[in-house]
């Protein structure tokens, strides 16, 4: 349960609702408990279960389907991709255009990696792990 004098009570949520996920109470494909429903279960406020599923869509384990609900999301292979040591690697938020032409879900960010001030690669942060070795 949330222990109110513990983590933030966001964080304490989504680790809770993550080790459901990861334990396989929601397979992949399953929704989750409506929003009123882990509030009651939980004991928590509406802005407390929207800043843990937030949570829980950066870190790619759900997405937002507006009229159905919180879905789990299947899981991902990364995709590894050489960068050299001195690149700069940043993650931020994907253009409209980087979203629809990588299919990238709402909640995800990019990984931008620059090599000598010129941008050299934009890619998923879900699907990618980026690797100097």
């Amino acid at each position: 349960m949330i222990d109110p004098r513990g983590a933030p009570a966001w964080q304490q949520l989504a680790a809770l609702l993550r080790a459901r996920i990861e334990a396989g109470e929601w397979p992949p494909g399953a929704l989750l408990p409506p929003a009123p429903r882990l509030r009651h279960e939980y004991g928590v406020g509406k802005a407390t279960v929207k800043a843990a599923v937030d949570a829980l869509r950066s870190d790619g384990l759900v997405d937002l389907e507006r009229g159905i609900g919180m879905r789990v999301r299947e899981p991902v292979v990364r995709e590894r991709v050489p960068v050299p040591r001195a690149a700069l690697i940043t993650a931020r938020p994907p253009t409209p255009d980087e979203r629809a032409s990588m299919a990238i879900p709402e909640g995800v960010h990019v990984l931008e990696v620059t090599v000598g001030g010129r941008v050299r690669g934009v890619y998923p942060a879900d699907r990618t792990a980026l690797s100097t070795a």
